[in-house]
């Protein structure tokens, strides 16, 4: 185990990364040149000890939690970043008892969620590099203060086997219809593509292989995500028909890309995971597409 102040990695013997006939960073039931970027929001999945510091919910039953597995495992992502997770210790046991340790990477980051809704990486490849900017301020006009995320911004990056660098990034906007709820989410959203200039995740010019994925809280026609579109971040799933991603009808959740990640898209690989049991497990829905590594 991996530990730093904030960040805990869990990762399971490297053994387990290996594939016939692939490199020992692609799993074996993948393509060699594809893999399988994926989001979802699990909705609420607490442990069972009450945290006097946050308003943490019961933890979920375990019917609930086989249905969740049930979805994970029949998408089969690569790399599969979660919101609303309580902490790295549940998600690990989570990942062991019902995934049967599927995932050699468990990663999270203790975000600013009231409630203890964090956000998480599952991955089969090896990642590194993680960020959380979960502390990083930035202005609202709105207030005298500052603001910060609502729950957190975490990134992380993979090389794949060319020896490309891919930097994946998940959040969980604000959340709320009210106008002061969009106004934060526009300033979120905004923060994440300053962020991404800052970083050169996506250069001036639009290079870099970077992937943005969460619940954005947002439809894809309002203002509060313009800031995004103009990183430029594409939204490979906006043709796509009935593409709903909550049990509200709303499209929530998203899998964003770079334009050097767009060319890397597999046309017609984005997936909406409603079927049985996912209607039951989640009010949303795993959303995940294909991407070519060259």
């Amino acid at each position: 185990m991996i530990v730093s102040k904030k960040i805990v990695i869990f990762i399971l013997p490297l053994f387990l990364l290996a594939a016939p006939g692939c490199s020992a960073s692609i799993p074996e039931n993948r393509l060699c040149p594809t893999i399988r970027i994926g989001s979802y929001n699990i909705l609420d999945l607490f442990d069972d000890v009450d945290d006097p510091h946050k308003s943490d919910s019961e933890t979920a039953d375990p019917d609930r939690l086989l249905q969740l597995a049930d979805v994970i495992l029949t998408a089969d992502c690569d790399i599969l970043m979660l919101q609303e997770v309580e902490n790295i210790s549940v998600l690990t046991e989570f990942n062991l008892v019902y995934l049967d340790g599927h995932y050699p990477e468990v990663i999270l980051v203790e975000g600013n969620d009231p409630r203890g809704i964090d956000v998480g990486v599952l991955s089969q490849l090896p990642l590194t590099n993680v960020v959380s900017f979960a502390d990083r301020e930035f202005e609202n006009p709105y207030r005298r203060s500052t603001s910060r995320f609502s729950r957190d911004l975490l990134s992380v990056q993979w090389i794949d086997p060319t020896g490309q660098s891919w930097t994946f990034l998940t959040t969980h906007l604000k959340a709320g219809s009210d106008w002061y709820d969009g106004v934060l989410r526009q300033l979120q959203a905004e923060e994440i593509a300053e962020i991404c200039r800052e970083r050169n995740f996506v250069s001036p010019t639009g290079r870099g292989l970077a992937v943005l994925a969460g619940d954005l809280n947002a439809q894809p026609w309002t203002n509060d995500l313009a800031a995004l579109r103009d990183v430029p971040f594409s939204d490979p799933a906006r043709d796509l028909p009935y593409r709903f991603t909550h049990a509200s009808g709303m499209i929530l959740d998203y899998i964003l890309l770079s334009p050097d990640a767009d060319r890397r898209y597999v046309v017609g690989s984005f997936k909406i995971f409603r079927d049985p049991p996912a209607d039951e497990a989640s009010d949303h829905y795993l959303v995940c597409l294909d991407l070519r590594i060259r």
